[in-house]
């Protein structure tokens, strides 16, 4: 017997939607919590910055810019958000080993070895991750910690 495409893909739907239910993603209202966290960590550091929040495939589900954040570190947060979800570690980890014994790592596809993208995780996962970028490096660090640290702090 022959299955066509739809036929096969009828069964295989109840297969796929259980695959996805068990995994965990970042909603816009888990986004939004990690943004509020980002801009409250920017706003005691006097630090006007862009914050990307990114899935864990490195898609941008939210992105603030602060008021006299610079125009060109809005690609750089969401650079940087991509990085730490893609390759699931923070960036400034990146940073600290391309600048070691491990410069080549720079020339990898989507690699941002800067400091400021921080992995979200969920129950041990990485789920997304948030960039930050238009400060030094130490506060963005700082701020993308806290903005990754308000997931799931929210009402």
């Amino acid at each position: 017997m022959r299955l066509r495409p739809f036929a096969l893909g009828l069964l295989l739907l109840p297969v796929l939607s259980h695959a996805s239910s068990s995994q965990t993603i970042l909603t816009q209202a888990d986004s939004d919590q990690v943004i509020a966290a980002g801009e409250s960590a920017a706003r005691i550091l006097k630090a006007p910055v862009c914050i990307a929040v990114v899935d864990q495939s490195g898609l941008l589900l939210a992105f603030k810019r602060m008021d006299d954040a610079p125009p060109g570190c809005i690609e750089a947060s969401i650079a940087k958000a991509r990085a730490a979800a893609l390759y699931r570690t923070a960036t400034l980890a990146l940073m600290q080993r391309v600048n070691g014994q491990e410069p080549a790592m720079a020339t990898l596809p989507g690699m941002v070895p800067l400091g400021g993208g921080t992995p979200i995780h969920d129950t041990g996962k990485v789920v997304g991750a948030v960039g930050v970028s238009g400060s030094i490096n130490p506060n963005e660090v700082k701020i993308s910690e806290e903005a990754a640290a308000g997931y799931g702090q929210g009402g």
